[in-house]
């Protein structure tokens, strides 16, 4: 896929959620060599496009439907390498902009999205001089090829520090898994000369909430959850996604749900 066919989707339902959105998208895919930009909307019912979407000044789709059917599409239909939305705890259920209709809405989308609430304005965004610091947690579990790979984007093309963060094991057998994992970390950042840092964080379960808690990262890289390997007391518990998005720090958050064909950049 040739770099003109690449493009960073800004997802919006309203004017509102669009002055958030796409300040972010048009930051992103300026950055990432270029990308194309584009604004994607969804209503229920057939009609003309809304006013305001006509007036934002760059490429638009109003398609009739619903929003799951259409992020499921982004790679095949407008070739999507990322997806941008807005979110708002205090939106009605109904809106895409409401915690748990995003996730459900997303959950089957094969791009990284970005998450971006009411107080990540542009000027939260890296101007390239001075950066920023991208966070993912790095376990034993074998879930971090896909967020290495975004840091290793985030920090060639937008100018951000990258902080590893994992438990502080003490059982050898799992220090030792995630070893395995900090050595694929290497063999990807040494050639393209990305450095890092490895902070210990205080847990071994939620350990995203946790660097949100302790390093107070200006991004965080997510893996949204499993649903397949949730057990009887999981379902019980939110998921972590969502709790992350309920964090105070309203910290932008890039999710990877876990698939096998995930859309990634070729650069």
């Amino acid at each position: 896929m040739s770099k003109k066919d690449q493009y960073v989707i800004a997802c919006v339902e309203s004017a509102e959620s669009a002055a958030r959105v796409l300040p972010w998208a048009r930051h992103f895919a300026e950055c990432l060599r270029h990308k194309g930009l584009m604004a994607l909307h969804v209503k229920r019912t057939p009609g003309d496009a809304p006013e305001w979407l006509r007036k934002l000044g760059v490429p638009y789709a109003s398609l009739t439907g619903d929003w799951h059917t259409a992020i499921e599409g982004l790679p095949t239909a407008f070739g999507a390498i990322l997806a941008v939305a807005a979110v708002d705890p205090t939106a009605p259920r109904s809106s895409l902009t409401h915690p748990h209709t995003l996730l459900r809405e997303f959950r089957n989308c094969k791009t990284a999205y970005l998450v971006v609430g009411e107080d990540m304005k542009a000027g939260d965004m890296s101007d390239g001089t001075t950066p920023l610091t991208a966070a993912l947690t790095l376990t034993h579990h074998r879930e971090g090829r896909e967020k290495l790979v975004w840091a290793s984007y985030l920090a060639r093309f937008l100018n951000y520090r990258i902080a590893i963060a994992h438990p502080d094991y003490r059982d050898e057998g799992l220090r030792q898994r995630w070893q395995n994992n900090m050595h694929f970390a290497d063999k990807l950042f040494a050639p393209l000369e990305i450095s890092y840092t490895a902070p210990a964080v205080d847990s071994q379960t939620r350990v995203d909430q946790a660097a949100l808690d302790q390093l107070h990262p200006d991004l965080l890289i997510a893996r949204t959850t499993d649903l397949r390997d949730r057990d009887l007391v999981d379902l019980l518990r939110p998921l972590p996604e969502r709790q992350l998005l309920a964090h105070p720090s309203h910290t932008p958050l890039l999710f990877l749900n876990p698939r096998d064909d995930l859309y990634i950049l070729c650069d």
